[in-house]
């Protein structure tokens, strides 16, 4: 089951990748956090795929588009970490005042 899920999870992998490298480079950059996200995405499942059960592994072989429905879902969560560079920017804006 662990061999059916990699392979699967590969192709799928191996096709976002056909797809981005198609693009106009102008588009490719614009995709730069998408295409990151993919490849951590991708690298963890493969991480993960040598605990998960084969219960689980075959729930996530009923699934299209893995890598895509997870990059989808990232999109909707909150990311606290511009809010945290922001704050980081004010505080050093103020020690650059203070200087």
């Amino acid at each position: 089951m662990k061999e059916h899920f990699l392979d699967r999870l590969y192709g799928e992998y191996q096709a976002f990748r056909a797809s981005v490298l198609g693009c106009p480079s102008a588009e490719i950059f614009d995709r730069c956090y998408e295409i990151d996200a993919v490849s951590n995405f991708y690298e963890i499942l493969v991480e993960k795929a040598e605990v998960l059960s084969e219960d689980i592994l075959g729930t996530l072989l009923q699934h299209k588009g893995i890598l895509s429905n997870l990059y989808e879902v990232w999109l909707k969560k909150y990311d606290s970490s511009y809010s945290e560079m922001q704050q980081h920017v004010e505080e050093e804006i103020q020690k650059f005042v203070k200087e």
